[in-house]
């Protein structure tokens, strides 16, 4: 049977997942979440939600899933025994290579490697099985030809509910570098959800960017043939409803049971949903007419009086009933039942014919915050004799009284006393069935009797807590070597390269082998070709055909560092790979990996402090975000097949919308319209992707490129949280 995997991104969220069906539950502490900013748990309380878990055959997934520095690197660590010492089933990690520390220091825990690692291929799996994990939770934006080549070799897990990212997994920066809290440290502002104008784009909305949420429960039993061994929903920051909602839809739809989706549109429905990527890219995954929760279509709007409109629908609202009036796909205005009825007190620009969306229900809230709680069926055997000690037998577990129990002056222990004393199950989710056995007239005080019972339950429901000592670990980095270049230049068509850098070329179509040819022949120095994070099987035969061109490859993502591995050329990881720390750094050299650009969320402080050469992204255009789906919706005639696209913000800060082709299909990526501008270091990385040949050159010979650019020091001089 697949798994049933809801989020618990606080207490209530765990008992909404845990009551309504959930087989397994992921939370975070309160450090090293990916999402930081919910409620979480701590290192206190951990081990009695895991047990209450565990009591009703629920497991829990602890996720310790951020990038982590140098500086955390022993906090890290022992976050993880914390996970373990309270019996926690799974860590799941977005760093792979830190797999091999938590190997050595937290042996006998499962590690399941983040959707934040980018998982999309085969190649990407043996990474993961090679440093521990036995779980991967792919990029969102996997198809189901290699869903299924992957879950043949390793347990794989998807999401197939909840909020989109924009950006493909992991590679985000448009929080980081626009408000100093980035993504992959778990305090994602959510820009991409806010509005963007991109040029030549008409008719649409505004929120260019801003992704439906995803919603598969139609397609469960496909994706059960796939061999999925999990199935998972997204919202540690939604509210227990939203969460009670999801997981009573898909508890029946794995289950077969046939099933509406009015709870979870009413829940929360940003977009009225899209199937995502897994079964082919359909084009309707934007939702930029409407942000937020637009709930269920409940109505037109009939008439207007004043502040007040009356709705038809079969359903008359309740007080506290909250509406969005809905034109064309946009937003035009809210209202609110105050009476109950089909009337409305209204805002906004309203007119008759209007749809009425519902979107707080208050007695479906009311439905989903009263589910009866599970209970786990405890049968107690319980003997109480005189002249003997007591005892209290349930699920293995056998527990003595202190003392001998001695014969009753006045008031001997009855049956029902015991029974009545072992209905208490006080934090316990415990359903107890008595057999009591009394003996003579014993008696035992209530002080005892208690104690007694407490014993029992308390080792009943934390037998799973382990121990573990809490040593400080002593880290061995290997990171003696010397890089190969003095720098790295990046570009999508110029070909001017100093003396002693590398060159690197992110073609804006890698199908036009002709123009690369072109590109490289003026080209002095070693040559390596740019491996997007993300590569389909057609990707990956178009990549593989051009590496007779070059001396090399750039891996901005798993995915090229195993297609590096499977040839004899050279090798540079990139930012993509997201090297954060001494280990990451230290494991890339064991892999024979000497080349590596520094993530580019690390401060220049941070980049001193790791124990490794590298090359430190000192100049050129920021890639915020990488995007496989079309922000023109697929509509050609808006894009007319450019490639560079001015966008702008609500503050009226300029962006770039860069688009390239590869595998037939087109690809876009974001960049700030800032230029990162900093003092140079020992060795550099350099991004003149869009910059002309004339302006490689001045930044080279004069270190100036005029008046034409703003510029920006981006995270190396205030670093991120």
């Amino acid at each position: 049977m697949i798994e049933l995997l809801a989020p618990a991104g606080n207490e209530e969220c765990f008992y909404a997942a845990v009551n309504n069906g959930a087989d397994a539950v992921y939370l975070g502490l309160s450090s090293f979440s990916a999402r930081r900013n919910a409620g979480n748990f701590t290192e206190d309380n951990i081990a009695y939600f895991v047990a209450y878990a565990h009591a009703l055959n629920v497991k829990v997934y602890v996720a310790l899933n951020t990038l982590v520095k140098d500086d955390e690197l022993k906090d890290f660590i022992k976050a993880a025994k914390t996970a373990y010492r309270a019996g926690a089933d799974a860590i799941i990690v977005q760093d792979v290579f830190l797999g091999k520390v938590l190997r050595s220091t937290v042996p006998d825990i499962e590690l399941h490697l983040s959707t934040q690692a980018g998982v999309n291929d085969t190649d990407g799996v043996k990474i993961a099985e090679e440093y521990g994990f036995k779980r991967v939770i792919l990029a969102r934006e996997t198809e189901q030809k290699k869903i299924k080549a992957i879950a043949e070799t390793i347990d794989t897990e998807i999401f197939v509910h909840g909020a989109l990212c924009s950006s493909f997994s992991g590679h985000c920066y448009m929080s980081s570098f626009i408000g100093g809290n980035s993504g992959n440290r778990g305090l994602c502002k959510q820009p991409c959800r806010k509005k963007y104008f991109i040029e030549s784009k008409k008719g649409s909305g505004e929120y260019s960017f801003s992704l439906s949420d995803l919603k598969l429960n139609d397609r469960i039993a496909d994706i059960a043939k796939l061999g999925v061994k999990s199935v998972k929903i997204e919202g540690r920051m939604r509210t227990p409803e939203y969460v009670a909602a999801a997981v009573r839809l898909y508890r029946k739809a794995i289950d077969g049971v046939k099933c509406d989706d009015s709870e979870i549109k009413r829940a929360y429905n940003r977009g009225d949903y899209t199937e995502g990527y897994v079964f082919g890219f359909k084009g309707d995954i934007l939702s930029d007419k409407i942000q937020n929760h637009c709930g269920e279509r409940f109505g037109k709007v009939k008439s207007i009086s004043g502040d007040k409109l009356v709705y038809d629908g079969k359903s008359s609202a309740r007080a506290g009933d909250g509406f969005k009036i809905i034109r064309n796909g946009f937003e035009v205005g809210n209202a609110v039942c105050l009476s109950g009825g089909k009337a409305l007190n209204f805002k906004g620009s309203v007119n008759v014919g209007d749809d009425v969306f519902i979107t707080r229900d208050t007695l479906l809230s009311e439905k989903l915050k009263n589910v009866i709680p599970k209970k786990k069926c405890v049968e107690v055997k319980a003997y109480f004799a005189e002249g003997e000690k007591p005892y209290l037998e349930a699920c293995g577990v056998k527990i003595y009284g202190d003392e001998i129990l001695e014969k009753a002056k006045s008031s001997p222990l009855t049956k029902e006393q015991v029974n009545e004393n072992l209905l208490k199950t006080d934090k316990y989710p415990f359903a107890v069935e008595a057999s009591v056995t009394v003996i003579g007239e014993p008696f035992i005080v209530k002080s005892q009797l208690n104690k007694l019972r407490g014993n029992l339950y308390s080792e009943i429901f934390s037998r799973d807590v382990k121990t573990l000592k809490n040593d400080d670990v002593c880290f061995d980095f290997k990171t003696n070597y010397d890089l190969s270049y003095k720098g790295v230049v990046m570009s999508d068509g110029v070909s001017f390269v100093p003396n002693r850098h590398a060159f690197v070329l992110r073609p804006e179509s890698y199908d036009d082998r002709e123009s690369i040819v072109k590109v490289l022949e003026k080209t002095d120095g070693d040559k390596f070709l740019f491996v997007p994070s993300f590569l389909s099987e057609r990707d990956e035969a178009v990549i593989e055909s051009l590496l007779d061109l070059f001396d090399g490859i750039y891996a901005d993502g798993l995915s090229g560092l195993a297609l590096w591995r499977d040839t004899n050329k050279k090798i540079i990881a990139g930012t993509g790979i997201n090297a954060f720390n001494s280990l990451d750094f230290s494991a890339l050299n064991d892999m024979g990996v000497h080349d590596v650009v520094y993530s580019k969320e690390l401060s220049a402080g941070e980049i001193k402090s790791v124990k490794a050469k590298g090359y430190v992204f000192s100049f050129g255009r920021i890639k915020l975000a990488e995007f496989l789906y079309c922000p023109f919706a697929k509509n050609c005639s808006e894009c007319k097949r450019g490639t560079t696209f001015g966008v702008t913000d609500e503050t009226g800060h300029k962006f770039i919308l860069k688009r390239f082709k590869l595998g037939g299909r087109c690809r876009f990526e974001l960049y700030n319209g800032d230029v990162l501008k900093s003092e140079k270091f020992a060795y550099n990385f350099y991004n003149f992707t869009g910059f002309s040949e004339s302006e490689t050159k001045a930044f080279f010979n004069a270190n100036s490129l005029g008046k034409k650019y703003s510029f920006t020091n981006g995270n190396l001089k205030r670093g991120i949280l």
